[in-house]
């Protein structure tokens, strides 16, 4: 293995294995730990189980980000990987989500677990490799030994290292300063991956700051680093509108139902929604654009353009750089792009409004409980 390719000890097969686990990522951190793994056959638990996690907290109803992050799912299960979904209940009440009434955050632990597995088409749920699993903090936290976990990810860091890790909260980094218990939010989420052995963190771009606080506790403690995976932020509908790229404030939030598409909304709703997103010719830059490239195309292979005939005639795309220049050359009215994307959009959504038909009560009790329909 050298510094410039820490892929290069691996054989054809072993390369192209991990290219696939990862594809579509944003940012790989880390790779020389699963490149072990996949050329040792031996994990970070002592296994040949490859064991994927991200941390979630249930805090409401999902919106189309949680699509990006099925993707990554569905890729490391087709390598064969154990991925946990952590329904990371009490960080949510560390982070005062619900009022902090546990019954309502493992209410929405409940929702979530149906989301994914209505995303994943129901994948194989089990400890195996390729299979899938849900399992809640609050059935690690018992233990002693995690909590002495916990001490030593805290262990050597400054309050004002803890501070920079906010955001993975959603919080400035001088909000917190009369609650101890979000100082302990990093620590915790470090101490999740090492307890759990895993050999793949991954999660949006706007938790890489809670893992790399896990790789210098790692550092300092002589402990084995997991391989940290950063998928794409998708821009809410108003686009990002001249933010800090690092805070986040651009990114699609359930908390700003207008600005998101909801993965309940039916399509209706969804074009509604895409007549008012941010689309301008000649700018590249549109949350519209991203909505195709990470979530449409991947999917279905292609977008239809099927403007009035009045206007022109209908055409289909399947590279998301040709599409967005013909609409920059006028090829494409804005408004016959975004509804191109807004129905390929609701076909991508449509199993998720099958599956809660069967779960109607569970999320009729998410509505009442985030005042949504």
């Amino acid at each position: 293995m050298t510094d410039s390719d820490p892929l290069s000890y691996l054989d054809d097969a072993g390369r192209e294995r991990v290219e696939r686990m990862f594809r579509g990522c944003e940012e790989i951190i880390g790779v020389e730990h699963i490149a072990s793994v996949v050329g040792s056959g031996v994990s970070h638990a002592g296994d040949d189980i490859i064991r994927g996690y991200i941390g979630l907290e249930p805090s409401g109803k999902a919106h189309l980000g949680w699509v990006v992050i099925a993707d990554t799912i569905r890729n490391l299960l087709d390598e064969g990987v154990n991925v946990l979904i952590w329904l990371a209940d009490w960080h949510a009440w560390v982070n005062d989500k619900f009022d902090r009434d546990m019954e309502k955050i493992s209410l929405a632990g409940d929702y979530m677990t149906e989301v994914f597995r209505a995303l994943l088409d129901f994948p194989e749920e089990g400890d195996g490799a390729g299979q899938l699993r849900f399992m809640r903090a609050s059935e690690l936290m018992s233990s002693g030994i995690y909590w002495e976990r916990v001490l030593r990810c805290s262990k050597n860091m400054s309050l004002n290292r803890v501070r920079r890790t906010f955001s993975i909260m959603g919080r400035d980094e001088d909000s917190s300063d009369h609650d101890l218990s979000a100082f302990f939010y990093p620590a915790m989420q470090a101490a999740d991956i090492f307890e759990l052995n895993i050999d793949v963190a991954f999660g949006g771009m706007d938790q890489r700051k809670a893992h790399m606080y896990m790789r210098e506790v790692a550092d300092k403690n002589h402990w084995t680093k997991a391989t940290c995976v950063h998928t794409p932020m998708l821009s809410g509908l108003k686009g990002r509108g001249g933010g800090r790229m690092d805070s986040f404030d651009h990114k699609m939030s359930k908390s700003d139902p207008n600005n998101a598409i909801l993965l309940h909304d039916n399509p209706k709703k969804i074009s509604k929604k895409f007549r008012k997103a941010f689309l301008e010719v000649g700018n590249d830059d549109s949350p519209v654009f991203e909505i195709a490239r990470h979530i449409v195309l991947p999917k279905f292979g292609e977008l239809k353009v099927e403007p009035n005939p009045e206007y022109g005639s209908p055409s289909t795309w399947n590279d998301i750089d040709t599409f967005v220049a013909a609409v920059g050359k006028g090829e494409i009215h804005p408004f016959d792009a975004k509804m191109a994307v807004a129905y390929g959009l609701s076909e991508v959504l449509a199993p998720i409004s099958t599956h809660f038909e069967e779960k109607s009560d569970l999320l009729e009790q998410m509505n009442k409980m985030t005042g949504s329909q």
